[in-house]
């Protein structure tokens, strides 16, 4: 598939720093939803389902799924709802061996890999990784998606979100 859509979204997916994922700067939220909108609810939809077919439509697929769609609906539980599709995605895509046949795109970003900057980016990974799973080991869930999915939060959760609230 030689997609224009699916470039444009790969391309803009990998050519920002990822820290901007976590911490997005003033602006990305809107533009994403300006750019990108229509692509987002035509996956939320399943009008992209052709793209799971192949390797590079299959990870713009997942980006547009997970996380443009965390960023289009921040705030929201609307952020989280394509969360267990996306899952689906990438581990239907993992069992093909898309990994394998995207080497060529990591070949391509091998060069950030090989920077000196790099084991930041890496160190941060790792770090926020384990912060997940210590919310999900100790909560059973993630806390700070409680406000946006309307969930109570126990009085362990908000010490806890108090706490992280005071270390940002």
């Amino acid at each position: 598939m030689n997609n224009p859509e699916v470039k444009r979204v790969v391309a803009f997916w990998f050519n920002r720093p990822p820290l901007e994922w976590i911490i997005a700067p003033e602006g990305l939220d809107v533009q994403l939803k300006s750019d990108f909108g229509d692509l987002v609810l035509s996956a939320r939809r399943n009008e992209l389902d052709s793209w799971a077919d192949e390797a590079e439509p299959c990870v713009a697929l997942v980006a547009l799924l997970d996380q443009f769609s965390r960023n289009m609906f921040r705030g929201s539980p609307e952020a989280f709802s394509a969360d267990a599709r996306a899952w689906d995605i990438a581990t239907k895509a993992i069992s093909r061996g898309f990994e394998k046949k995207l080497l060529c795109l990591f070949e391509a970003l091998k060069p950030r890999c090989e920077s000196d900057e790099e084991h930041k980016w890496v160190d941060m990974g790792i770090s926020a990784s384990k912060r997940h799973m210590q919310q999900l080991e100790r909560f059973g869930r993630y806390p700070t998606r409680n406000a946006a999915l309307g969930r109570k939060s126990t009085e362990t959760e908000e010490e806890y979100l108090e706490q992280r609230v005071s270390s940002l």
